[in-house]
C-alpha cells in the first residue's frame, strides 16, 4: 500500500507545491548562513564545524535550486538530487543543532529558526517525494503512448 499525497496542502498542485517549497527553503538556507559568527579555519574543532556546516548548506542551497528547476521542467533526475541533498541535510541537522547550542552559543531565535527549518523541510521532502513519482508515472506514461503510436504504423517520429 502505498501512500502518497496528491496535492500539496490539499489544494495546491505537487508542481506550484515544490515551486514554493523551493523558494521558501532557499530562504531559509539564505537566512541561516549570516547566523553563524564563527570564522572557518581549520586549526579548531570548531572551524572545521563550520566548514563542514558551510558546505552541507551549500549542497542543500543547489538541491533547492534544482528542485525550482525541476517543478517547471517536470524531470524526475532534479528532483531527485533535491531529495538526496535534503536527506543529508535532515539526518545531519542534530549533530548542528547541538554545534549551535554547545559551540556557536546560539540564542532562542537561531535555534527555533532552525527547527522551524526542519519541520518544513521534511514536510517539502514529502511533497518532493510525491512529485518525483508523478514524474516518473508521466514519463512512463509517455513512452506507453509513444509505443502504441509506433505499434498501430503512424507517421508521428518521435525524437
Amino acid at each position: 500500500m502505498r501512500c502518497r499525497l496528491k496535492k500539496c496542502c490539499f489544494m495546491i498542485t505537487l508542481r506550484v507545491g515544490c515551486i514554493i517549497s523551493s523558494l521558501i527553503l532557499v530562504f531559509f538556507e539564505l537566512l541561516a548562513v549570516p547566523l553563524r559568527s564563527a570564522e572557518p579555519c581549520c586549526d579548531s574543532f570548531e572551524g572545521v564545524l563550520v566548514v563542514v556546516y558551510r558546505v552541507l548548506e551549500i549542497v542543500h542551497f543547489v538541491g533547492c535550486l534544482m528542485l525550482f528547476v525541476a517543478s517547471f521542467l517536470k524531470t524526475s533526475v532534479l528532483v531527485f538530487f533535491f531529495l538526496v541533498t535534503s536527506c543529508l541535510h535532515t539526518l545531519l541537522f542534530p549533530a548542528f543543532l547541538v554545534a549551535e547550542v554547545m559551540v556557536w552559543n546560539a540564542d532562542i531565535i537561531d535555534i527555533g529558526l532552525s527547527i522551524c527549518g526542519l519541520l518544513l523541510g521534511i514536510y517539502f521532502w514529502v511533497v518532493a517525494y510525491a512529485f518525483y513519482h508523478q514524474c516518473k508515472e508521466e514519463v512512463v506514461t509517455d513512452l506507453t503512448l509513444i509505443t502504441t503510436f509506433r505499434k498501430k504504423g503512424s507517421l508521428v517520429s518521435v525524437v
